[in-house]
């Protein structure tokens, strides 16, 4: 079975009932009129009667329940809308599937229940515009949908897998966690069956307990944008012509108008571009020419199309209400010259006006995560924004916005040329795509794109625009107009795009757990678990600031290497400042099956910021292009406690290193040189060292730093050990030397700072960790 992940688990959908109280049955049923249950234990039996009783199952016939039939995709979709409480509209009559009809005598029933699960984005089909109704569920492809439903979809991923070889790869973490969460449990044999026919036992228990857990209102219903209603008006017997976007903007001296439009040939030959005249009609009766762009194509390879611009600024200082876009045959060669209409296309509604567009139509601006197509693009690609980050360029914010890209089609397809514009109250502020390179996507295949939109400081944003990129060229210049046009925007997520993150998970996080990544995002594999093992806060008395440093454990749970992500991690304080962290220098390109490896981020706060708990917002890295540098998307969002900064000598937590430093002896030495006396001073350093030896470690790792301190507290020297390499530190008795000393007199009264320091690529950050006096 090799299908992306996406539909494997689109393709756990399946079930049964035809219920009593849906059929409008005279009493409620219970497990004692099926004569298949009667041998059920009391425990199994009062989950059977509470899923009956619900109206959610019934027998396949009088009599029987039919407990180990197999069930289909059709009939787990209606069991599935039941269970988490989606809106089905029974009166549906047309499925977007192409295999789903009504007129189906054994799985039409479904059709309504199965466009619940698109609509609430449960499911997006077999693949190729398709379902499967009649198809059968295996019993790891159950335990998918179902973790899906309960919103644990990025927490199964990170879940380490069983190891059970009944179990395909990518369902081992589906698997654990279903047996975890009690949903489902192993065979006799103790395998988890993952490829066996699911049947409707399992599906009555294992949806039981899925609508125990279910947390209602979680899966609301995704709005979809209209696409772009591009009437096509025949410009010759050969040509047709679509409106793709009319701009009507203002300018200095008047107007500028513009039109875009598609030409196709439906003809077998390659063809000129016909001659004609673009014109626009206003209310007034006047009639403006708009002259075609340079760089327009001259023809149209045949059965194909060809986007053409035009545009013409109008003097004119009153308000310009423009009705129609005209194509016109004029015809030079008789006097006077003849005009011929060639076709006349309402325009009103298409209208965009730059920088004060203002979608007021209801219908064209949906909410958070509405599906919309591209403007202007017949394709089968379909797009959904799914998280929204805030970053700062300077003073200037930055809104950084992820979008899901899904192929419904039947071919493969590359994402076209468009953006997103935020508007605020009387502003648009037109952004960028973040990807430089084509994104091309198969049939069924997801992927996430990213923009990134800079408003001015103080800015409220309220809605994001699509808009379609468009140029045009006078003739006798050599740099373009760039110019948008659009038609349809969804509004920020309900916290109004005012927090660092929205769509990423947010809770109070539990050290040394699996952190829940946005589900949409590809920046960590699925096999690999990020786990947040230490933050420590600390006071830095010489710059007189405090220092932070996070500790991350990267766990490889799959059966290949794993490269090493490049994530960034920021700490926002509860008074709003956000301190983004320094990221340890890595060598380590690859991390082993079987294996973690250690990445610590080094912060610089305010000895003003008293936080004992800070929101911890796991970022991945995006490449700008050009000039633009770095952006970041929040994939990861948690309320994270700082660790108590334990000053014990004797348990010292130093990930993965547990330190015990069970005594210790300070001694002087003096040497007798050509320029006079110099002095070292040896520790002498008895301590137990533990470790995890699941993590490995390379010579980038935190080393041990030890500072020495006069009488008086001034420094005089330090040195830092490492805990790898020839001269690394190790159990037991061990010499430590001094010799970098900015003192020139041996003193008594010594006493010793020891820290955990960690080098990045803006220096080293030093996390204090306990005084030996």
């Amino acid at each position: 079975m090799k299908k992306s992940l996406s539909v494997i688990m689109s393709t756990a959908m399946a079930v049964t009932m035809f219920s009593s109280v849906a059929l409008g049955a005279a009493a409620p049923k219970s497990s004692a009129d099926f004569s298949d249950l009667s041998s059920l234990d009391a425990a199994t039996k009062a989950k059977f009667d509470a899923m009956i009783s619900a109206g959610i199952f019934d027998g396949v016939s009088d009599g029987v329940f039919g407990l180990n039939d197999k069930m289909n995709r059709a009939q787990f979709a209606k069991v599935a809308a039941l269970i988490f409480g989606l809106k089905v509209d029974t009166s549906l009559r047309t499925s977007s599937f192409s295999d789903v009809s009504a007129a189906d005598p054994a799985n039409g029933y479904a059709l309504p229940y199965i466009e619940a699960l698109k609509a609430a984005n449960l499911t997006e089909g077999y693949g190729e515009g398709t379902y499967n109704p009649a198809g059968e569920v295996t019993k790891e492809q159950l335990a998918a949908f179902l973790l899906r439903g309960l919103n644990k979809d990025a927490q199964a991923k990170a879940t380490a897998g069983l190891n059970d070889s009944s179990v395909s790869d990518w369902a081992q973490g589906y698997a654990a966690l279903a047996v975890q969460l009690n949903l489902l449990g192993k065979q006799a044999d103790g395998t988890f069956g993952g490829v066996a026919p699911a049947t409707r036992d399992l599906l009555v228990t294992s949806s039981y307990e899925a609508k125990k857990q279910y947390v209602p209102g979680s899966h609301p219903v995704v709005s979809v944008l209209p696409a772009d209603d591009m009437k096509a008006y025949a410009i010759t017997s050969e040509t047709q012509g679509q409106i793709k976007g009319i701009l009507q903007e203002k300018t200095l001296d008047g107007w500028r108008v513009g039109a875009v439009v598609k030409l196709t040939n439906g003809s077998g030959n390659t063809i000129r571009v016909p001659d004609y005249e673009l014109r626009v009609k206003a209310a007034d009766g006047n009639v403006y020419t708009l002259q075609p762009s340079a760089n327009n194509a001259k023809s149209i390879l045949p059965q194909s199309d060809v986007t053409l611009s035009y545009m013409a600024d109008v003097n004119l200082k009153s308000d310009l209400n423009l009705t129609d876009l005209l194509w016109i045959d004029v015809d030079t060669k008789v006097y006077p010259k003849k005009e011929t209409l060639l076709a006349d296309a309402p325009i009103q509604s298409n209208i965009w006006r730059g920088k004060d567009a203002v979608i007021t139509d209801p219908s064209l601006l949906g909410d958070w995560g509405a599906v919309f197509s591209a403007p202007g693009v017949t394709s089968g690609l379909k797009y959904s924004a799914t998280t929204l980050s805030k970053q700062f360029t300077g003073q200037s914010p930055t809104y950084i916005v992820q979008v899901k890209v899904q192929n419904t089609g039947s071919y493969a397809e590359t994402v076209p040329d468009f953006t997103l514009g935020g508007k605020s109250d009387g502003q648009l502020f037109v952004g960028k795509r973040v990807e430089q390179n084509a994104v091309s996507l198969n049939p069924g295949e997801q992927k996430d794109i990213h923009f990134a939109v800079t408003t001015d400081p103080g800015t409220t944003l309220n809605a994001f625009y699509v808009l379609s990129n468009e140029s045009f060229l006078k003739q006798g210049q050599t740099t373009p107009v760039s110019f948008n046009t659009g038609r349809i925007g969804f509004r920020l997520p309900a916290n109004g795009g005012t927090g660092v993150n929205a769509g990423a998970s947010t809770g109070s996080y539990t050290f040394g757990t699996p952190m829940t990544f946005d589900q949409s995002s590809n920046f960590i594999n699925p096999s690999l678990a990020v786990s947040l093992e230490e933050l420590h806060v600390t006071d830095n008395e010489e710059t007189g600031n405090k220092v932070g440093l996070a500790k991350f454990k990267l766990f490889n749970n799959g059966d290949k290497p794993i490269p090493v992500p490049v994530f960034s991690a920021e700490l926002a304080g509860k008074d709003g400042y956000t301190y983004s962290g320094n990221r340890q220098t890595v060598n380590a390109q690859d991390i082993a099956p079987g294996t973690g490896i250690v990445i610590s981020y080094g912060y610089t706060l305010p000895s003003s910021d008293t936080s004992n708990q800070y929101t911890l917002n796991v970022q991945g890295v995006l490449q700008g292009q050009g000039q633009e540098g770095t952006y970041k998307s929040t994939i990861a969002s948690y309320n994270v406690s700082v660790q108590s900064n334990d000053t014990d000598h004797n348990n010292i937590a130093l990930y993965p290193f547990n330190l015990n430093i069970k005594s210790w002896v300070l001694s002087q030495m003096s040497n007798q040189g050509a320029t006079g006396f110099s002095y070292t001073y040896k520790l002498s350093l008895d301590m137990d060292i533990t470790r995890d030896e699941a993590v490995a470690l390379d010579n980038s790792f935190s080393k041990l730093k030890f500072e020495l301190i006069d009488g008086t507290g001034k420094s005089i020297g330090s040195s830092a050990f490492p805990f790898t390499g020839a001269n690394r530190l190790m159990s037991g008795s061990q010499k430590l030397t001094f010799s970098n000393l900015t003192d020139d007199q041996i003193r008594s009264n010594l006493s010793l700072k020891v820290y955990e320091t960690v080098s990045t690529p803006t220096g080293d950050v030093d996390r204090f960790i306990t005084d030996l006096k």
